[in-house]
């Protein structure tokens, strides 16, 4: 019995904790349809042969935004590097997307 009470704090612990859901890839042409606000604009910077969205999706889980969109993408061939900027964006839509 002692170990069903533990599993069910530990259950309802974890459900009570604040959630925090990393900012989702969106296309540019989202923001036509609703209303975003531009929260912060970054340049992240990775090795030239990984991913670009997943060094976009690391690199970006921290913020506050609801979505972020890649606005460029350049290589410095010398460097090995791969050069990404994305623009960060709040969702005030309150769940429904308006045309």
């Amino acid at each position: 019995m002692r170990l069903l009470n533990a599993s069910l704090l530990a259950a309802a612990m974890a459900f009570t904790l604040p959630v925090s859901a990393k900012p989702e890839l969106a296309p540019f042409s989202l923001l036509s349809f609703g209303q975003y606000e531009k929260i912060e604009q970054l340049t992240i910077y990775g090795d030239i042969n990984q991913d670009i969205v997943v060094l976009a999706e690391n690199n970006t889980s921290t913020s506050d935004a609801d979505l972020f969109v890649i606005d460029d993408i350049n290589e410095d061939i010398d460097l090995n590097m791969l050069i990404v900027s994305v623009s960060l964006y709040k969702d005030l839509n309150d769940g429904m997307v308006k045309r």
